[in-house]
Formats: C-alpha cells, structure tokens, sequence
C-alpha cells in the first residue's frame, strides 16, 4: 500500500469555497457512520444480532482567513455540493449543508476559519 501526502488535497463547497479560488484551506475531516439496529431474539443463543440501518456523513474544515475569501456567517445553513479532494484527481463528493462557521484570532497566531458541515445525500468516490 501506497502512502498518501496529505499537500494535495483541497476543498470545493459550491459557492462558500471555490478550488479555483486561494482560500488557503489547510485541512479537512470527514466522519462517515452507518446505525445499527439490536434485533437480538430468544433464538440467538446469547449473541447480540444487527441489522444494518442509515449512514451519514459530517464533518469540517480549516482554512486561513485573509481578505481574498469571503466567508461570511451568512453562509450557514447553505446547500451546495461538497468535494474533498484526496489528490489532484480522487476527491469524495456529495451535498452539503453548512452547519457551522468559526472564526479564530490570536494576538500571537494567524487568524483562521473552520467550518462544519453535514451530509445531504449519498457520498461518492471518484
């Protein structure tokens, strides 16, 4: 197995983030979960069963704040398609809705902005 460098990827959100645009996005996570349902009976000889259920994606991303992005609190509650670029040409992709927007600043740092968001729809892999 190959190792990946994490210097390749990037984010494009709709309109919020652009990739064509600097937005000098520094990292992105992702969360994916599926539910499970306990359908443990008498017949199961003490071993719990499950049943599969819905999946789900969340998740965030950082990025520094300067004057070229134009990131505003606006933007919650947004809906845009959401791709997390693992590289130059593999990137995960779905709809999104910006469930959140923070802005950090620090006399002894560099002023930053991460935002969350929450899957709308299936998640791909391309």
């Amino acid at each position: 197995m190959a190792e990946i460098t994490g210097y390749s990827g990037q984010i494009d959100f709709g309109v919020i983030v652009d990739s064509d645009v600097s937005y000098h996005t520094t990292g992105w996570s992702l969360d994916l979960v599926g539910d499970t349902h306990d359908i443990t009976d008498f017949t199961s000889s003490g071993w719990r069963r499950f049943l599969a259920g819905l999946k789900g994606w969340s998740g965030s991303f950082e990025m520094f704040a300067d004057a070229t992005n134009s990131i505003v609190p606006s933007d919650v509650g947004s809906n845009a398609t959401l791709k997390l670029y693992i590289n130059s040409t593999n990137y995960l992709s779905g709809n999104a809705i910006c469930t959140g927007w923070h802005h950090s600043t620090a006399v002894d740092g560099v002023q930053t902005i991460s935002m969350d968001f929450q899957g709308n729809s299936d998640l791909s892999y391309t």
